[in-house]
């Protein structure tokens, strides 16, 4: 018996002992391992060519029967996997290249980051109109999906609107919700958003566009999506064993883009330690009972002290900041320490301390200009001299610091295209992550900074 016999005849088995269910009855074991190997057979399908690494990916998920999952599959993301949910009703529906093609969907809506990204809109468009930019935005370039999915054609054709190709899926949202807000009043947006919040039953037995993403609710409690970022690089970069689709080879990229400054060799070079407590040692004897043999000395523990501040006014772009928060990372991946977050755009908007990658925050909503002052005098203020000031800026800000900075540890990042920092002043070395060369500040910059103490002391 040939493979796809082989599949259609246990599709079709389990179909009819599905349509036998009765509405309160449970799935047996049998059906649920004999689901199982259906959805094996459907996978181990597509180890050849370019699917191989949606077979790969596929195969590292966790796989669950969900019932009253208003669609044939969804994912949903923990700490360590991703697990995908399938409703036999739905999904028994389909053919094996429609299985096939839907597991291919759930791939993209992951590798394209669509829960992050749907979360940003969240407040901006329905969930109708988001839901459906997402998906006809990766169904254009699957083929063979069922008949009843979303596709540029049929969503153009019910709201009335021009839906062109390759536009990312914010832009679609924006032309759909513009569609809907022409067809319908807010009340028959409303009831077109929830047409099937009556249906009371356990078991959902066709697709619903408006809630087909609604299981992702529970991967937004669980971890921050940079925890999200690393789970699909892990996830992605074991499935690309074989060819990575070429859909895919930039995201890769991104992924797996490492830091343009060698955070570990450069630190190591400038960050002065500092004493911080003690810890104990069997290399030295207790200095007050020396005889005392059992008995640990102690030795000084030094740790790095790191500010980093975060220009945020409204002229760093999302891009910047993405970088931003990458280096970053790499800071905190060498050093095991507490670091201070600053956030400032012309004033110091938020202050907070980072000991792993998930205590770094979303950057705030503001608009205003830029000043490097406020943290200098921030930092003189709080008597931080010992500290190492990291500032991530594009370099547009002011000509002159209103304050002496306490120390000259001080690296300033430029993350835009500016060349060189705004200041005339320093205090400290101007690196660009665009991987040009690093401008060192002034060498005369110190007899200058002399003379101003002095003249400020004479006063």
């Amino acid at each position: 018996m040939s493979e796809n016999n082989k599949f259609d005849e246990l599709r079709i088995d389990l179909f009819n002992e599905m349509m036998q269910w009765e509405k309160d009855e449970s799935i047996t074991d049998e059906f649920r391992r004999n689901f199982l190997k259906l959805i094996e057979i459907c996978t181990f399908s597509m180890m050849e060519g370019e699917d191989n690494f949606f077979a790969q990916f596929t195969m590292q998920m966790k796989r669950e029967i969900k019932l009253d999952l208003p669609t044939a599959v969804g994912n949903v993301a923990s700490m360590s996997h991703f697990k995908i949910y399938f409703n036999p009703y739905i999904f028994l529906q389909c053919s094996l290249k429609e299985m096939k093609a839907l597991l291919k969907h759930e791939v993209y809506h992951i590798m394209y980051n669509h829960l992050k990204r749907a979360k940003n809109l969240k407040d901006k468009y329905c969930s109708t109109a988001i839901n459906s930019a997402m998906d006809i935005s990766i169904n254009q370039y699957i083929s063979h999906m069922p008949a009843w999915s979303d596709n540029i054609r049929n969503i153009a054709l019910s709201y009335n609107i021009d839906l062109p190709r390759d536009l990312p899926f914010e832009e679609y949202a924006r032309l759909i919700q513009e569609g809907i807000d022409k067809l319908k009043s807010s009340e028959g947006l409303k009831v077109l958003e929830n047409k099937d919040s009556e249906e009371l039953d356990f078991i959902k037995k066709s697709h619903d566009s408006a809630h087909a993403h609604d299981l992702w609710e529970s991967s937004e409690e669980s971890f921050n999506f940079e925890q999200m970022k690393e789970l699909i690089k892990k996830t992605a970069d074991n499935a690309a064993k074989g060819k990575v689709p070429s859909a895919f080879q930039k995201i890769m990229e991104e992924l797996n883009a490492k830091p343009e400054i060698s955070w570990q060799n450069y630190l190591k070079r400038t960050i002065g330690i500092n004493p911080s407590g003690y810890k104990k040692t069997i290399t030295r004897k207790d200095r007050r009972q020396p005889e005392r043999l059992e008995l640990r000395g102690k030795l000084s523990k030094y740790t790095a002290q790191i500010v980093v501040a975060i220009d945020i006014s409204g002229s760093i772009t999302d891009k910047e900041i993405d970088q931003i928060i990458k280096e970053i990372f790499e800071i905190i991946k060498i050093h095991t320490s507490e670091i201070t977050i600053i956030e400032c755009d012309n004033q110091i908007r938020r202050i907070y301390k980072v000991k792993n990658k998930k205590d770094v925050k979303k950057k705030p909503d503001t608009k205003g200009g830029t000043a490097f002052s406020p943290v200098i005098e921030y930092m003189n203020k709080h008597n931080m001299a010992n500290y190492f000031l990291i500032y991530f800026t594009d370099g547009l800000g002011e000509v002159k610091l209103s304050c002496i900075p306490a120390n000259y540890k001080i690296l300033w990042v430029l993350t835009g295209k500016e060349e060189s920092l705004s200041l005339e002043k320093s205090y400290g070395v101007v690196k660009k992550l665009s991987g040009a060369k690093a401008e060192k500040a002034d060498p005369g910059y110190a007899k200058d900074t002399m003379k101003e103490m002095l003249m400020e002391w004479a006063k």
